[in-house]
């Protein structure tokens, strides 16, 4: 392995390939990994892009998201595929949600309120008994997590890039990079290696281990071109469908105080949650076959917004909260703008600024589905 570089990336996933992607212009770029391109947090991902919901108050930060999937849909066969979603409401939620809409709608984002009715009307397949109204978003979609972060990669090594996967970084500190392969002088180090980066950073990061789980169900009938993704914010649970017709749904956020050695596999409580639940809401789902499940550990953070900030000398983009794959070109062009000292992201960073907290240490996990 090579003995320096301009900039070392410690971590394989998406935010790692993206900003290697996006510094290898101009920089001798070398990214570290100990086990493999989207091996871990990204590869366990649902690939839900929806940053005009999460980031509703920060809108040039879901601009800038929607606007490079779409750029970069057909790049290295990667695929981007649009899809309008509903987020259901009960009657507790509605004032928010009727605000949220309305204020979105008057930034220019296609976005409307609607009641259950209405909602049911557009997807019979929606069961709405159980809620009052929902936000349909006309701009959200889906990737392919591996495929998405195999497309940044392949990108990255074309302008230059260099991959050393299977090698553990052991030490990291300003302008130097311990690895099992030896040292890495460099210039800068960004570290996006997930849970692992409150490890591998000297500060009290606030950051913690949290494992969520997906589960595909395959339907009586498979669902059609149109259906679209979804959320039920008072269960914690969203979905969305695949290309074959089956259905994706996601959710169970656990926090982690030692997530070595966490099982990969969906818990069968979980399993049997999902079984109950989603013939509730879908019709067809009845009969529903089990086609495969798994988990997966990611890292969070006291508002459920990552850290994408210098601390202590290195850049730190951690703590995404299940939201990595859509909230990556926001996360890419912040580093970027970190490393080259200048302004080059179009939107505010500060809202990935570490300094929004008081500090680190132990805090309550906020999880994407109170948001």
């Amino acid at each position: 392995m090579q003995e320096s570089a301009d900039v070392v990336v410690v971590g394989a996933g998406v935010t790692g390939c993206g900003v290697a992607r996006q510094l290898a212009t101009d920089r001798d770029v070398l990214v570290v990994d100990r086990s493999g391109v989207a091996a871990e947090a990204t590869g366990r991902a649902a690939g839900l892009v929806a940053p005009t919901l999460f980031y509703k108050d920060a809108p040039d930060v879901a601009r800038h998201a929607n606007a490079f999937f779409r750029e970069f849909d057909g790049t290295r066969h990667f695929e981007f595929t649009e899809r309008d979603r509903y987020d259901l409401v009960t009657e507790d939620g509605v004032s928010d949600a009727s605000a949220d809409a309305e204020r979105l709608a008057d930034l220019g984002f296609p976005v409307e309120f609607l009641d259950a009715e209405e909602i049911e009307r557009r997807v019979p397949r929606f069961v709405v008994d159980n809620y009052a109204a929902g936000v349909h978003y006309g701009d959200t979609g889906w990737v392919d997590p591996y495929s998405y972060t195999v497309a940044l990669k392949r990108d990255a090594e074309a302008r230059g890039a260099t991959f050393a996967v299977g090698v553990e970084v052991t030490g990291v500190e300003p302008g130097r990079v311990e690895t099992t392969d030896g040292i890495v002088e460099c210039a800068d180090v960004v570290v996006a290696a997930g849970w692992r980066t409150r490890d591998l950073v000297d500060a009290d990061l606030p950051l913690a281990a949290y494992r969520t789980q997906c589960v595909v169900l395959e339907p009586e009938e498979p669902l059609g071109d149109d259906f679209p993704l979804g959320r039920l914010g008072d269960r914690g649970l969203y979905f969305r469908p695949e290309h074959n017709g089956d259905l994706l749904i996601g959710g169970s956020h656990q926090r982690m105080a030692d997530p070595t050695g966490a099982s990969t596999q969906a818990d069968e409580s979980f399993e049997r949650e999902i079984a109950l639940t989603v013939p509730e809401i879908l019709r067809g789902f009845d009969h529903a076959g089990l086609v495969n499940g798994w988990a997966g550990v990611d890292s969070a953070t006291p508002d459920a917004r990552p850290v994408v900030d210098r601390v202590d000398g290195v850049v730190v983009a951690a703590g995404f909260n299940g939201l990595g794959i859509m909230i990556s070109p926001a996360a890419h062009a912040a580093v970027t703008e970190l490393v080259a000292e200048e302004e080059e992201a179009p939107f505010d960073r500060s809202v990935f600024a570490l300094d929004r907290f008081e500090g680190g240490g132990d805090f309550e996990l906020t999880t994407t589905s109170d948001l």
